[in-house]
């Protein structure tokens, strides 16, 4: 309760003291009025007390209520101060958060970058994988190569080596046949004969007998050729002559000279009365 309030209250008992007296006197028509009126003037004495306690009362309040407010005010100004310093600080804190949420940006776009590189990388390893896998079966199948061509070049070398001696062996046996061939020739020399004819001897009627086919006729530079299925391998030598015949009918067509000789086939010149008609397959015999 204000003090206010209780001069307020105050006043009010005493005038209701006031009023009551008054009532009491007038309606009982007290006889002591003197008595009354001491009465009367301790009580105006003790509302007045009353008042003057109320008023003492009131000032204290005043006083008590102005170090309130003063207190008050200090306090609200040291609040406004703190405010003051929380907003300076929630400011400083905006510029720190907006600067962190600038190296979070920066940070996410770093880890996006990462992500895609960590990804790329992750697809070269694989390639690699990949690649590494090929190389290994590639590698595994060269050095089985490498095996088998060293295995392949022992071989060869071993057969060089057999070639080489049949090589030596054929020229010592080369040599030794060129050797009686001169002999041969001084002796045919001797006896008044022409060495130079015993090279054709064998090529025309006293040639082995050979039989094959014709595996392909062609012109060169005007003159007829044609390729045949024996070779040295089946005794044949340059200068042989072989007499052309269609097979089917058996009829002479011509006569192969042979020029060149090979291991399986032979090349000669044609010459004959039907040599057109030669053609792939027919048949060819030194002896008819």
């Amino acid at each position: 309760m204000s003090a206010l309030t209780k001069l307020f209250v105050v006043l009010l008992v005493v005038c209701s003291m006031l009023l009551t007296a008054s009532v009491v006197v007038f309606v009982n028509k007290v006889e002591n009025f003197a008595q009354t009126n001491k009465q009367l003037d301790a009580q105006l004495s003790e509302a007045r007390r009353l008042k003057e306690q109320a008023q003492a009362d009131l000032s204290a309040s005043n006083v008590r209520a102005e170090e309130a407010i003063a207190q008050a005010s200090r306090q609200i100004g040291d609040k406004n101060t703190q405010i003051n310093a929380l907003q300076q600080k929630v400011a400083e804190q905006g510029v720190q958060v907006a600067d962190l949420s600038s190296k979070v940006q920066l940070q996410a776009l770093a880890l996006t970058q990462a992500t895609e590189g960590q990804k790329a990388a992750q697809d070269m390893a694989g390639r690699l994988h990949d690649q590494t896998g090929t190389l290994r079966t590639t590698l595994d199948q060269l050095t089985k190569n490498n095996s088998d061509l060293n295995a392949t070049v022992s071989d060869l070398t071993n057969k060089l080596e057999v070639t080489t001696r049949d090589l030596r062996f054929t020229r010592e046996q080369l040599t030794e046949a060129q050797n009686k061939s001169e002999k041969l020739a001084a002796k045919v020399r001797d006896l008044g004969g022409n060495p130079s004819q015993l090279a054709s001897a064998g090529t025309k009627a006293g040639a082995p007998a050979i039989n094959g086919v014709v595996r392909d006729v062609r012109t060169i530079e005007g003159v007829p050729y044609a390729t045949i299925s024996v070779g040295s391998s089946d005794n044949v030598t340059k200068g042989m002559q072989f007499n052309v015949i269609d097979r089917d009918h058996g009829v002479f067509l011509g006569i192969l000279t042979v020029d060149t000789v090979e291991p399986n086939e032979s090349l000669g010149r044609l010459e004959g009365p039907r040599t057109g008609d030669i053609r792939t397959g027919s048949e060819v015999r030194t002896q008819l």
